[in-house]
């Protein structure tokens, strides 16, 4: 993918980046994602367009409102950034493929990433969010394999069986840790977040929802067990945004991930699933 490319995806990802501080905020309070426009929480001053460019805005502000002087959260200019850095990351992964299928995979990175921050903030992960996100996936899923797919249908049903799986897999994880400890674990918003997640990785290969849930399980307990012997006492943690984490991770690194299990190109060619054949995870990056 050509450099150019590449720069207007990381431009475009900051923009996006700015919407997602607009959905992190307002999706949780209820409010309109249209109006009112942007203001500042303290003095209610209407933000100016000179003061919304993505990062360079909070860095000539130095991280204070224009009007009144109220310090500006870092974590701001931190999600434009991040979302920057996911859409740069879908653009290279994603290299040699149609760009439709970067920028599918760089929005779903974009609602992943605000889902997340919302979950370490607020412990809670909006049907405002994942719900329309199903629903469109559900939509474009089918379109990218039609407009691109060698094998259309069987690009579809490892997308759909991939959710399913991934979101069945953690509901019965679910049941049972409640059955066994008698206390709340996951919340059923991590569940519906799987299938999600478990769309856009099976329409890579079907055994992908597999390897990204012992990833997030491994995130998970690691950062988990980190953050208790920090504070030295149990506390409600987040899973969500290692879900999220682990499955951009087995993304990026499918092809490795496939190839250490046995799976070459000449099994993606000939005799791997239709998904993995159709969408070459192999031969991507």
């Amino acid at each position: 993918m050509s450099a150019v490319i590449i720069v207007l995806f990381a431009l475009f990802g900051l923009a996006v980046g700015s919407f997602l501080n607009v959905v992190i905020v307002r999706v949780p309070a209820g409010e309109s994602l249209l109006s009112p426009p942007s203001r500042c929480p303290l003095c209610e001053a209407p933000i100016a367009p000179r003061d919304n460019i993505p990062v360079v805005s909070w860095l000539l502000l130095r991280g204070r409102c224009r009007s009144c002087g109220e310090a500006i959260p870092a974590g701001y200019p931190l999600v434009e950034l991040g979302s920057s850095l996911l859409w740069v990351i879908a653009a290279i992964r994603f290299d040699g493929f149609a760009i439709p299928v970067a920028v599918a995979y760089a929005a779903f990175f974009s609602v992943l990433l605000a889902l997340s921050v919302i979950d370490l903030e607020l412990y809670i992960l909006p049907n405002r969010i994942t719900y329309p996100s199903i629903v469109a996936s559900a939509v474009i899923i089918p379109l990218l394999s039609l407009a691109y797919a060698d094998d259309p249908a069987g690009a579809i049903l490892w997308s759909f069986v991939g959710g399913l799986a991934f979101s069945g897999f953690l509901a019965i994880t679910l049941i049972a840790w409640e059955l066994i400890v008698h206390k709340e674990g996951m919340g059923l918003g991590d569940v519906k977040l799987a299938v999600l997640l478990g769309m856009w990785l099976g329409l890579l290969h079907p055994v992908l929802p597999l390897h990204a849930l012992i990833a997030s399980s491994v995130l998970g307990v690691i950062v988990g067990a980190g953050v208790m012997v920090v504070r030295r006492e149990s506390k409600p943690f987040p899973f969500g945004p290692w879900l999220a984490l682990g499955t951009v991770v087995v993304i990026v690194f499918s092809g490795p991930i496939l190839r250490w299990q046995g799976f070459d190109d000449a099994d993606v060619e000939t005799s791997a699933p239709p998904a993995t054949a159709s969408f070459g995870v192999v031969d991507g990056q």
